[in-house]
């Protein structure tokens, strides 16, 4: 059997900024760049499982104000940009020339957008949830469309927002933002707990309000979540919108595969649609019976059979 084997450290980017990392595997293994969602989220234990440590070498890390890495829930220096480059960095670091990239959520538009840039570094794609930072999909999320499924759950969040600043998608998340960044720590800590619960309300298949409730009260990256992802998203992620299906005959050749939950409510599946139209042949789409998250039986299963073809 290879050997199998887990290093973690620190890596300096700049600005400040230290990256958690783990190189975990088979360190002679396909080589594997894993981006984890948010912005804001970090990478967790059980996200190992979509792999096979003793056929893939994967390197993990928490993006900037995220996770493990320092300052924590950092803004300062910290863009769609800065991430790319961290990425090269860390390429750097573990002396690869070019990886097998994977992301779900905001993690496949990090990997499309790092793949625009860096073409010749990636091997192939592999997404899910697919988020292509549009306007619409910040829409869908911040303008309620989800509350025809769930309508009390919308309510409790679009209680706190008066009505002058209901305006759009946009005034509703500067609304958030503001108050998650208040002097007053109970108010910031309320508004980063209910930005975070409506979005996770709207990710799993298998939805149990309680136990989610109760998980986020415990969830150390509730914050960074609540203010990174506000951060990028009131400043369209830092891209011009429609940037990554602008440019995507700069990706064509790469071999991409695409696992897309039809009963995702939190990325709306016509995104997976949409790139799938214009990528051409190189990109398969499968199509599963779950909603965002990872974890939904269906939508991990088709993606331990992505990562088993990745070679």
């Amino acid at each position: 059997m290879s050997e199998f084997t887990t290093a973690s450290g620190f890596l300096n980017v700049g600005d400040g900024h230290h990256l958690y990392w783990e190189d975990w595997g088979n360190p002679d293994g396909t080589p594997v760049m894993y981006l984890h969602g948010g912005p804001g989220a970090s990478f967790q234990d059980d996200q190992k499982a979509l792999f096979d440590p003793t056929a893939h070498r994967v390197l993990f890390f928490d993006q900037r104000g995220s996770g493990r890495s320092t300052p924590f829930a950092s803004t300062e220096n910290n863009t769609t940009a800065h991430l790319i480059g961290d990425i090269e960095k860390l390429l750097g670091h573990f002396g690869l020339d070019s990886v097998h990239v994977a992301g779900g959520s905001w993690g496949s538009a990090l990997s499309l957008l790092y793949a625009i840039e860096y073409p010749e570094r990636v091997r192939s794609l592999l997404i899910w949830s697919v988020y292509l930072v549009r306007e619409f999909e910040n829409r869908w999320v911040n303008e309620g469309f989800p509350r025809y499924q769930f309508p009390g759950e919308w309510e409790r969040f679009i209680s706190l927002v008066p009505e002058e600043h209901r305006v759009d998608g946009s005034s509703i998340m500067r609304f958030y933002a503001e108050k998650m960044r208040s002097d007053d720590e109970d108010e910031a800590a309320r508004f980063a707990f209910e930005w975070t619960l409506w979005e996770m309300t709207l990710v799993s298949i298998q939805y149990d309000p309680a136990k989610l409730e109760a998980e986020l009260r415990e969830d150390r990256s509730m914050l960074s979540i609540a203010l990174l992802e506000t951060h990028y998203f009131t400043q369209g992620c830092f891209v011009p919108e429609n940037h990554i299906l602008d440019r995507i005959e700069t990706l064509r050749h790469i071999p991409c595969q695409v696992v897309q939950g039809r009963f995702d409510m939190c990325t709306p599946a016509v995104s997976a649609y949409d790139l799938s139209r214009v990528y051409g042949d190189n990109l398969d789409l499968q199509w599963v019976n779950s909603g965002h998250l990872r974890t939904d039986p269906a939508l991990f299963a088709a993606l331990r059979q992505a990562t088993a073809r990745l070679g």
